[in-house]
């Protein structure tokens, strides 16, 4: 039975877990080379344990002790009434929402055992890179896997998980470059062909959006109960970026995937058109007019899907213009030109495609009654090859062939590192915690929010590899589609 683990960066609302040194015991152990994918799993299932147990967000005995503590302070408060009236009642009150939060306290894990957990993080999610890099399958974890390199099993260990990271520039780039790569277990798979064995075409963009921030967010609202339980709201959420990404570095890795496809198209002997050419003679369905991310002119665009938000550098090979969209997409084009081209078997094909940078996790939304633990959200490296927003990799012109990405890639390896460098709580804030236990003597749960901010420093050679992994992998599929 597969089991989802939160990555090291979930937030639990009721508490931060110490973010630790990152490999302060390193998550590599002796033999992890040797292990199949049975063993992942089972090694996996083991740390969830140590993770749970470190987790003060976790259901347990303890919180359950904590609600009784609850109700020895309403005990109090009868006690004191009698006593002393209504300031007893005020008193007692007190006295049981302070027995409450002092028990919860005591009952969450120790400094040792978040320490564990934190560890134990580190562990799984260096696990589940390697099962993503032998192409373990969820599924069936009876599947062996594939048997690593000595050279593929050392990508999984170095630069960030040795805690070391080196500038994403173009000099890293250029030198990462230089090396083979390994092509990925996992390629990725379009829901279609683009027909154009028999056609004159021209490739009209090359489109590659590069994530380079975003965030998560989940929340639950209040409730209450009928026979006076209340429960407050949560609100949790993470806001990560990359604080300066080097355009120049990144345009590199375009050009270079940029030239990757065209190598491959002419390896399986596929003629493309010269671009200004073609359209110069037979004009254009759907001219290229938008410029693309330079170092000095930058382009963003971003992505809301409710509970996540991703923010992407856009980029083309150097001297490349691409096509406004809107909220159709690339819209009709130039009708004339496209029955003419139809008529000729003329066509142009626009593709594009993201690089996710970060792994995102999230509660959703909902009552806080049906969800005790409040809203959790999570955030970690993890590199992806990604349908763009508007979820078209490949578009043709004149028959509008529309090709879409099965599912995204995953890209093992370690790449970045997520730091905490500023945020809010309110349960750090005195004033908002007095202000909750005034509420409460009034019968209103407490509402609880935590945003939490990160910057996320990229990996020079490890992020190079990885991204031409991917996008030499895309380009293999297009030229797939193109030709099957």
């Amino acid at each position: 039975m597969s089991q989802k683990l939160f990555p090291r960066h979930f937030i639990p609302l009721c508490g931060l877990l110490p973010l630790v040194s990152a490999w302060a015991t390193s998550p590599v152990k002796a033999g992890d080379e040797t292990l199949n994918c049975t063993a992942i799993t089972e090694q996996r299932q083991q740390l969830a344990t140590t993770i749970a147990a470190g987790d003060p967000n976790t259901p347990s005995m303890g919180k359950a002790a904590a609600g009784t503590a609850a109700n020895v302070g309403s005990s109090v408060v009868t006690q004191a009434s009698g006593l002393f009236g209504a300031l007893g009642g005020l008193a007692g009150k007190l006295a049981g929402s302070t027995a409450q939060q002092q028990v919860e306290e005591r009952m969450a894990p120790d400094a040792a055992a978040q320490a564990a957990a934190g560890e134990a993080r580190d562990r799984d999610q260096f696990l589940d890179r390697l099962a993503n890099a032998k192409g373990c399958l969820a599924d069936n974890p009876a599947h062996a896997g594939k048997a690593l390199s000595a050279e593929e099993f050392k990508t999984l260990t170095t630069g960030p998980a040795a805690g070391e990271i080196q500038p994403m520039t173009v000099a890293t780039v250029n030198a990462a470059l230089q090396q083979p790569l390994v092509p990925l277990v996992s390629r990725p798979m379009f829901d279609g062909d683009l027909q154009l064995a028999d056609k004159r075409f021209y490739i009209s963009e090359f489109r590659v959006l590069f994530e380079v921030g975003g965030e998560v967010s989940a929340r639950t609202r209040a409730g209450y109960m009928p026979g006076g339980t209340s429960y407050g709201a949560t609100n949790s959420r993470i806001k990560y970026k990359v604080a300066q990404p080097d355009i120049a570095a990144l345009q590199r890795l375009t050009d270079q995937a940029w030239a990757n496809l065209k190598e491959q198209l002419a390896a399986r002997g596929i003629s493309v058109e010269d671009a200004a050419s073609f359209t110069a003679a037979n004009g254009a369905v759907y001219p290229a007019t938008e410029a693309a991310s330079t170092p000095q002119a930058p382009v963003y665009i971003d992505e809301n899907l409710g509970h996540t938000e991703r923010k992407y550098l856009v980029l083309a090979p150097t001297g490349m213009k691409l096509h406004s969209r809107g909220i159709a997409g690339l819209g009709a084009g130039n009708i004339g030109t496209r029955i003419s081209w139809v008529k000729n078997k003329y066509e142009g094909l626009a593709l594009s495609v993201a690089i996710h940078i970060a792994a995102l996790e999230t509660t959703g939304s909902g009552s806080s009654i049906l969800n005790p633990d409040g809203a959790n959200t999570g955030a970690s490296p993890g590199m992806t090859l990604s349908t763009p927003p508007g979820g078209i990799v490949a578009n043709t012109h004149a028959d509008t062939r529309m090709v879409r990405l099965s599912k995204p890639i995953a890209i093992p390896g370690n790449f970045a590192r997520f730091r905490t460098v500023g945020g809010f709580n309110t349960q750090d804030n005195a004033a908002v915690r007095a202000l909750q236990i005034a509420g409460n003597l009034a019968g209103v749960a407490a509402n609880k929010s935590r945003t939490v901010e990160m910057e996320v420093d990229l990996d020079g050679p490890n992020t190079s590899r990885m991204a031409m992994q991917g996008l030499q992998a895309f380009n293999q599929s297009v030229v797939e589609a193109i030709k099957p």
